[in-house]
């Protein structure tokens, strides 16, 4: 392993550990949203797993000559369904379309397994699938979502806006890695692609709940408030 792309998934290992104490402290002192946290700590603590196990070297394997991340796409195909989760809980929109959403998102993530394991025309082609299944992942976040949502409260609407938005905005940036990585047509550098992937990951994972942890204050606050009113 090159020693800057080793740098790269150290720093993201850090990242990822620093984006979980604050919600390890969620859940050891609030209990009103234990759920919520619980997601949250699965998203940050598998990627700094994930990450722990590629900055040591592991988790890469050859198929037909082609180096595939497996740890990688494993971290994604369990952290990226959690974050959908996250966002259902907040929209409450029904236990169908909770399910569409994680079985649409494993699908993005298995097809771009196979894109990247096959290449050539056969890779482009579960390219192209994933990339269908992502457009209707997007569908489900940007229309369905809102439309079938039941929030408490204004600021829980307020939050699933801003997580969502995120979450659609740094996601769709990851097929255009894809395309340009050596796994496409190779105008990124492998290091270059580490370096990416590791920044587009922490963005959207911690990002993704310090955003949600500010929320999840703001939601008690906004409650706490509300006791404090009715007495």
């Amino acid at each position: 392993m090159e020693i800057d792309t080793a740098v790269w998934l150290w720093l993201g290992l850090a990242g990822m550990t620093a984006g979980t104490i604050p919600t390890a402290y969620q859940l050891l002192t609030n209990d009103e949203n234990r759920h919520l946290s619980s997601v949250l700590f699965g998203v940050t603590g598998i990627a700094a797993l994930a990450y722990l196990a590629m900055a040591l070297g592991y988790g890469i394997v050859e198929v037909g000559g082609t180096a595939i991340e497996v740890v990688r796409y494993g971290d994604w195909l369990l952290t990226t369904p959690l974050m959908v989760l996250y966002l259902g809980l907040l929209s409450q929109p029904g236990s169908r379309v909770l399910g569409a959403l994680v079985v649409v998102d494993a699908v993005v993530v298995l097809a771009g397994v196979a894109a990247t394991a096959l290449g050539g025309v056969v890779g482009y082609a579960f390219f192209g699938v994933g990339t269908v299944a992502y457009l209707v992942l997007v569908a489900l976040l940007v229309w369905t979502l809102p439309r079938r949502a039941s929030f408490d409260t204004p600021r829980q609407a307020a939050s699933f806006t801003t997580l969502r938005n995120l979450t659609v905005v740094v996601w769709t940036l990851y097929p255009v890695v894809w395309l340009l990585a050596p796994t496409g047509v190779g105008l990124l550098l492998p290091d270059t692609q580490v370096l990416v992937l590791t920044y587009l990951d922490l963005v959207s994972k911690v990002g993704f709940v310090a955003v949600a942890v500010r929320g999840m204050s703001a939601l008690t606050g906004s409650a706490t408030d509300m006791s404090v009113n009715a007495d």
